[in-house]
């Protein structure tokens, strides 16, 4: 589709500019950024966008916010931003700091009660870098589970490795810190953020339950054409959202209240410079060769400007938030949806691709919508189930067995039998007690989603085997 005249002079009108028109070069890209997800809005993408380039912001909704309700998606939608949650819980953490409440080398046990001998090691800043040991969830997020349960659970769960030995993704321990930000600073996790980041920030639209928010602000989330819900109208406490999610995602806000999370960095109004060089160092690779590392709830990647990007992204199967900032080159792009789909993550790095490089027009191949069915009606479903009740029971030999008779030739090579045993083995855990509510076919893979677990499981099946 191109962009006829009258069509140009909307896209200008829709853009917010910090008080005043965008230069020539950058409505041009805006109008080129807005083409591209006006095209993929018509191709199933509903959700937020923002683009700021230091000077000028583009700011835009598309779709539907609530499909039944006919409510469109707008700049103040409010969405749930998932792990992007954890870049909060690490300036909490940094904030205690400063006022010399906590220090980051602390052991856990300092704050917390009855921490048994295999975690007493574990620091702050463990947790922090996810190096903890700690497994990555000990639940569903919405499973009924106070903090003192959740630390009695946590407690008597084995560690994957030995404090500082290794880095796992754990969303247990950032759950931890929100444990000990209560505990040091003598409020609920939401108030002291809600106090001591969110209102110097002027984020009024950032919580889980304190911002004032009217009901149609807030998204209801899809899987496909299978309405979710919002995230507020799950199981949650009084105050917020159980433990299993608090301090490690689940958080709700809007693009622009995102933006104004950043500009607040760039100042020592919320984080000193000694906090923020704490916030933002490599501490740990993500992984052997990643390339990739981790800081106290950011990710930081090198370019291949020689700059670097501050980013984390998050989301639970139906939502789904991505926070770019490169912070050297002043392009923040901030992308919300309530119908996340895999294609969708691919957006914020199109965008930018319009600011980095010259001409560029941005594309995305978007394949038709799964189509949705029963296990029980499902042509593999004998398969299906073998491999679900081998990896739940979770024995080494039977896990073995299964990959050697049932993986493919070229998923065998993609890792030594140990790795797939290991692997499968967490999976197993994480879906144990969980309940298949949803089975989507599209060409030769299949997507379950199970009840009240952000976790869907995609299986490729060629010729009968995995």
């Amino acid at each position: 589709m191109k962009i006829n005249n009258l069509f140009t002079i909307l896209v200008l009108f829709s853009i917010f500019v910090s008080g005043c028109f965008a230069s020539d070069s950058d409505s041009k890209k805006f109008a080129v950024i807005d083409e591209f997800l006006t095209q993929i809005s018509a191709q199933g993408f509903s959700g937020s966008v923002l683009v700021s380039d230091g000077s000028n912001v583009f700011s835009k909704g598309y779709g539907m916010a609530d499909r039944e309700g006919k409510v469109k998606v707008d700049e103040n939608t409010v969405f749930d931003i998932g792990s992007v949650t954890k870049q909060f819980t690490g300036a909490a953490i940094l904030k205690l700091e400063m006022q010399g409440k906590l220090s980051v080398a602390d052991t856990i046990g300092k704050y917390l009660l009855n921490v048994p001998a295999d975690k007493r090691a574990i620091t702050i800043h463990h947790l922090l870098t996810h190096t903890s040991g700690l497994p990555p969830s000990i639940g569903n997020d919405y499973d009924v589970l106070e903090r003192d349960a959740f630390l009695e659970k946590t407690w008597v769960t084995s560690l994957g490795s030995k404090p500082g030995e290794k880095y796992e993704y754990s969303n247990v321990g950032y759950s931890v810190l929100a444990a000990i930000i209560e505990v040091v600073s003598g409020k609920s996790y939401e108030q002291f953020l809600h106090a001591s980041l969110f209102l110097p920030a002027k984020m009024t639209q950032t919580g889980y339950k304190l911002p004032k928010w009217k009901p149609a602000q807030i998204a209801v989330g899809y899987r496909d054409e299978n309405k979710w819900g919002k995230p507020n109208d799950k199981p949650w406490g009084k105050d917020a959202p159980y433990w299993n999610l608090l301090g490690n995602g689940g958080i709700l806000s809007t693009t622009g209240d995102l933006l104004r999370w950043h500009q607040a960095l760039l100042s020592d109004e919320i984080l000193n410079k000694q906090a923020k060089e704490k916030y933002y160092k490599r501490h740990v690779e993500e992984g052997p060769g990643a390339g990739t590392f981790y800081g106290y709830g950011w990710a930081l990647f090198p370019t291949p400007r020689n700059t670097t990007l501050v980013t984390h992204n998050g989301g639970n199967g139906i939502f789904f938030c991505d926070f770019l900032r490169y912070v050297d080159e002043n392009l923040t792009i901030i992308l919300m949806t309530n119908a996340a789909r895999r294609e969708f993550r691919g957006i914020p790095r199109e965008i930018a691709s319009v600011f980095f490089r010259p001409d560029y027009k941005p594309s995305m191949n978007i394949t038709a919508p799964a189509s949705t069915s029963s296990l029980a009606t499902h042509p593999q479903r004998g398969l299906i189930e073998s491999f679900i009740k081998t990896i739940t029971a979770g024995d080494p030999k039977a896990i073995e067995s299964f990959v050697s008779q049932h993986f493919t030739a070229a998923l065998m090579k993609f890792a030594p039998m140990e790795r797939h045993r290991e692997m499968l083995t967490n999976v197993g855990k994480d879906i144990r007690s969980a309940e298949i509510n949803s089975v989507s076919t599209n060409g030769d893979r299949t997507t379950i989603g199970f009840k009240n677990l952000p976790i869907k499981m995609t299986l490729v099946i060629e010729n009968g085997k995995i």
